[in-house]
């Protein structure tokens, strides 16, 4: 069986969604699935993060210029389905495949939309290709999250749905805490405001670093937002006992959790957080603010973690576990035994085989690439990842006010 995925790569780019794709894609060509995956690039090839680690494990990467608009990247891509003749496409939450799939599916290959996140870009991809009368482009939608899972029953009855969370990794192994060892807090994410609330985390490791100071706070990851993060701890002087650390190389993740006890997390919305998954898998305890879409279905309080309302209630609950070390090793286990029974890479990689092997359906024929493309209007809300080309005239007038104005 062939596949094709898309996904979006640049520099510096460690997220939840790349790091689920490192681990799946080569898992699946060990059991005989011929994968390869489109990208779009927001940096020179070799510059990515996903690109390079994903050839290194023999998977095949082609970048698709990103200076063109929709309607030339919906044919660059239909150009390569009809060479590579595909049995299933999966266009992920790339919009630009979205649109592709209609002509993909039209031939005969299966396609699949993923749906990782519980924000406003993926109820506006919702909207665009999967209500009723909207997803004539799809053969299927997979969930990350029970929420999502809702959201699409909610406008679509009929189209199948898979809810399939990403998945961790579980080693054989989980972090330990004993009396004198420093306890070490972590958050691993992107380093961005939006989403991620950053501030709030940099923030509140500040102020809790100066009533715990046999604690050790640590942020890893890399993102817009990184000065913030940076100014927040020179408003705090500094402390000693606070370390911004950067991005770290997905292979080595699981060697940092090993040896944290609590991963923290304040996010506005989320699918199902890999980053959570990963550490839960180590029995790194979650501390999390509680929000509707995948904290729920990972840290159930009290039992695999703690949830807190605002970021002023996690210094109560560190404090809590730092002195109630067998509490803290009872959440720790329950994290790795939930991890290991029901959200582990293994199980994934099983159930994203079963969904290829069922909605393959081996009756294909050449892909009809249409000279013109015909798109319905792009949603408000996507029209940056959907630039559509404008008319001639207008592609004139541009031309010529860049003339008179150089």
């Amino acid at each position: 069986m062939k596949v094709v995925f898309c996904a979006y790569d640049g520099k510096n780019i460690i997220n939840g969604i790349n790091a689920w794709l490192i681990r799946l894609l080569p898992a699946l060509a060990k059991k005989n699935i011929e994968v390869s995956v489109i990208f779009i690039a927001w940096a020179a090839e070799n510059d990515c993060t996903t690109i390079p680690l994903l050839r290194a494990k023999g998977i095949k990467c082609t970048v698709i210029p990103t200076s063109h608009y929709t309607e030339k990247q919906i044919k660059w891509m239909l150009k390569y389905l009809h060479t590579e003749k595909p049995d299933v496409f999966v266009p992920g939450n790339m919009v630009p495949a979205l649109h592709a799939a209609k002509w993909a599916k039209e031939a005969g290959i299966a396609t699949v939309a993923v749906l990782h996140n519980d924000d406003e870009e993926y109820a506006a991809i919702i909207e665009q290709f999967i209500t009723e009368n909207n997803d004539a482009n799809l053969s299927a939608v997979v969930t990350v999250s029970d929420a999502l899972n809702q959201k699409v029953q909610q406008r679509n009855k009929k189209i199948k749905v898979y809810p399939l969370p990403c998945g961790a990794p579980v080693p054989k192994g989980k972090t330990t805490l004993t009396p004198g060892d420093i306890f070490k807090v972590v958050y691993i994410g992107r380093i961005v405001r939006e989403q991620k609330r950053i501030d709030e985390i940099a923030t509140t490791f500040c102020a809790c670093a100066q009533g715990l100071p046999q604690t050790e706070f640590y942020i890893y990851g890399s993102g817009p937002d990184a000065g913030l993060v940076n100014d927040i701890m020179r408003e705090y002087n500094n402390p000693s006992n606070v370390f911004f650390a950067g991005g770290i190389p997905p292979e080595e993740v699981q060697e940092v959790l090993l040896s944290s006890h609590v991963i923290v997390l304040m996010s506005e919305y989320e699918g199902v957080p890999v980053a959570l998954m990963e550490a839960m898998a180590c029995g790194v305890v979650p501390v999390c603010k509680s929000i509707n879409s995948g904290i729920p279905e990972l840290a159930h309080d009290g039992i695999t973690g703690l949830l807190i309302e605002q970021p002023n209630d996690l210094l109560s609950k560190i404090e809590y576990l730092q002195q109630n070390t067998r509490k803290w090793d009872e959440l720790s286990v329950n994290c790795k035994k939930l991890i290991d029974g029901s959200f582990s890479s293994h199980k994934n990689l099983a159930s994203w085989l079963g969904l290829l092997n069922e909605i393959a359906t081996g009756d294909k024929k050449a892909i009809a690439i249409p000279n013109r493309i015909n798109l319905r209007p792009a949603h408000p809300y996507l029209v940056d990842l959907d630039r559509r080309e404008p008319p001639l005239l207008v592609k004139a007038f541009r031309k010529l006010k860049r003339i008179l104005y150089s």
